[in-house]
């Protein structure tokens, strides 16, 4: 069912169809007209209908209905005088003029060749623009020499730099090895002193030990030997001091026949004689009293 718009469409294409002037164009034209305006190929289909169905109705009603039974003829066409052919002629002339000022002054300008001056312009302005171009070109070329030049110098430079710090990486490498080896040797040695410190000290000790026996053992044969001359000296000379009792010493060959093992027994030895001397003095004056 069409709308009410549809409908109107449809009225206007009928009374537009059934126009006579429209009826002298082609089908053709007539159909892409009611298509431009929007009606479908059925909608155009009906209102050629419906206007073809106007048309002969209204031909049988002017047969009909007509006083004169003959046809109209058409009117004679009507000749031209000079009036016509001057307005014509005139006409063409301002559209001829205006045209070809048209062209003179729009499309001739690009159509002709252009003249020598402008070539001899062109040429300028591209040499201009040849010599401004060649001249950057040639700045562009020392500007990328000093760059690759600055390049080359800072890449020798990083170089050197490399295989310095590649030659302290090394000498810090073979330092660090050898005060690692040094450590090594220096905790082989502490630990040697370690192992070896108590053996030396048991060692200095029996030394020792064996040093004091032996200077006992010969206190005590002086001490029995001072005590048998003891009362000889006191009947011949009373008054007179005993001649051993200022400097007692061990004799030479005890000295002779006592262990020296190293440096350290040795100092130990002569402390120990030297501090066993002060008690046998203490025990001859003693004795010196006791003979008074």
């Amino acid at each position: 069912m069409s709308t009410p718009d549809r409908q109107e469409l449809i009225n206007n294409a009928v009374a537009f169809l059934a126009d006579p002037k429209t009826q002298a164009s082609p089908v053709t034209q007539r159909i892409q007209f009611l298509e431009a305006k929007g009606l479908s190929p059925q909608e155009i289909d009906l209102a050629m209908k419906q206007a073809a169905f106007a048309g002969s109705s209204r031909v049988q009603y002017a047969n009909q209905y007509s006083p004169n039974p003959y046809a109209v003829a058409p009117l004679p066409r009507q000749r031209w005088d000079w009036r016509d052919y001057f307005i014509t002629a005139v006409v063409s002339g301002a559209v001829t003029y205006s045209a070809v000022t048209l062209f003179k002054k729009y499309l001739l300008p690009h159509l002709q060749p252009p003249t020598s001056t402008a070539y001899e312009e062109d040429r300028d302005a591209l040499t201009a623009q040849f010599d401004a171009a060649e001249a950057l070109l040639k700045e562009i070329q020392n500007e990328t020499a000093a760059v690759r030049a600055a390049v080359e110098e800072q890449k020798d430079r990083i170089d050197q730099t490399t295989e310095d710090v590649k030659a302290v990486v090394v000498e810090l490498r073979d330092g660090e090895s050898k005060t690692r080896d040094e450590m090594r040797e220096i905790r082989e040695e502490v630990n040697n002193i370690r192992e070896m410190l108590p053996k030396m000290i048991e060692k200095n000790k029996e030394s020792q030990n064996q040093s004091l026996a032996e200077l006992q053992q010969e206190l005590k044969s002086l001490k029995a030997l001072l005590l048998s001359r003891a009362p000889t000296s006191a009947t011949s000379t009373p008054s007179s001091p005993l001649p051993l009792l200022g400097r007692p010493s061990i004799p030479a060959w005890q000295l002779a026949t006592s262990p020296q093992p190293g440096g350290n027994e040795t100092s130990v030895s002569t402390s120990a004689s030297s501090s066993s001397t002060t008690p046998f003095a203490s025990n001859t004056n003693g004795k010196g009293k006791e003979a008074e």
